[in-house]
């Protein structure tokens, strides 16, 4: 953990850094963030990203038509731009989820808890004396 923590930013680039030295990644970058502001003609304007600069302003989509949904504010997006300048990124594909959708993910796993806990008291115990989990005896 110590290595990766000192030799993160220098072998995995964040996105700002990206950003900032788009052109030693063939001008592409793929992100992915959550739609905080948008406008009338649903040309996104501002994402709230997942990493550091968490957010991005103007980004272009004028030349990708929404045909079956179009993004709405909260909305999460996967977005591979091309990039004209620092704070202008121009759309190339993007996959958009609508938020309950996202959430969704996070709330079907919640019924898994109680069967992963029944699971874990079955073969654990926790011992009081102690102040830690130790496997059960098997009764042979």
């Amino acid at each position: 953990m110590i290595y990766s923590s000192l030799e993160h930013n220098n072998k995995e680039f964040d996105i700002l850094y990206i950003f900032e030295n788009y052109e030693t990644h063939d001008n592409k970058i793929s992100f992915t963030g959550e739609i905080v502001e948008i406008n009338q003609t649903s040309h996104i304007q501002t994402i709230h990203l997942r990493e550091p600069p968490y957010s991005l302003k103007k980004v272009n989509v004028q030349n990708i038509e929404f045909k079956d949904y179009i993004p709405k504010k909260g909305d999460i997006v996967e977005i591979l731009v091309t990039e004209d300048d620092k704070d202008n990124v121009i759309a190339e594909k993007m996959l958009i989820s609508e938020r309950w959708k996202h959430d969704l993910i996070f709330i079907r796993s919640l019924p898994a808890i109680p069967f992963a806990l029944f699971l874990f008291f079955r073969v654990w115990r926790f011992n009081k004396n102690t102040y830690r989990f130790e496997k059960r005896k098997q009764n042979a």
